[in-house]
C-alpha cells in the first residue's frame, strides 16, 4: 500500500486537515529560519509550530474515534461480520492518530531546535 493510498483510506478530510497542520507547523519552522538569516531574532509565532502539531494529534485521535464508532454501527447492524472485516477496520483506524502523531514529533522537533537557535543567538547578541 503506498502513501496515496493510506492518505485516502485513512480519510481525505481529516488527513487532508493534518496535512494542512503539518505545512502550517513547516512553514512557520522556514519563517522563523529565514528570520535568524536574516538576524531577526524573535520567539513570536514560534508556539504556532507546537500548535499545528498538538492539534494534529487531536484531529488524528477524533478521526479515530469517529471512525470506530461507524465501525461498531455497521457491525451491530449486520447479521455476520467476518474477524478479518473487524481486524482490517482497525488497521485502518490506526492510520490518522499514527499521522498526526508523526506530525506532532517533528513539529517538537522544530519547535524545540528553533527555540534553542533563537535563544542562543539572543544571548550572544546581549
Amino acid at each position: 500500500m503506498n502513501i496515496f493510498e493510506i492518505f485516502y483510506v485513512g480519510g481525505p478530510l481529516f488527513m487532508g486537515i493534518i496535512s494542512c497542520l503539518a505545512l502550517l507547523a513547516f512553514g512557520v519552522f522556514i519563517l522563523k529560519v529565514v528570520q535568524v538569516v536574516k538576524h531577526q531574532y524573535t520567539l513570536k509565532g514560534l508556539d504556532l509550530i507546537l500548535l499545528a502539531g498538538s492539534v494534529a494529534v487531536a484531529v488524528g485521535v477524533l478521526a479515530q474515534i469517529i471512525g470506530i464508532v461507524q465501525a461498531l454501527e455497521a457491525i451491530r447492524n449486520a447479521a455476520d461480520v467476518s474477524p478479518a472485516i473487524v481486524a482490517g477496520g482497525a488497521i485502518v483506524s490506526f492510520y490518522t492518530p499514527i499521522y498526526g502523531l508523526l506530525v506532532f514529533i517533528f513539529s517538537m522537533i522544530f519547535y524545540f531546535v528553533m527555540k534553542e537557535i533563537i535563544k542562543a543567538r539572543m544571548d550572544r547578541n546581549n
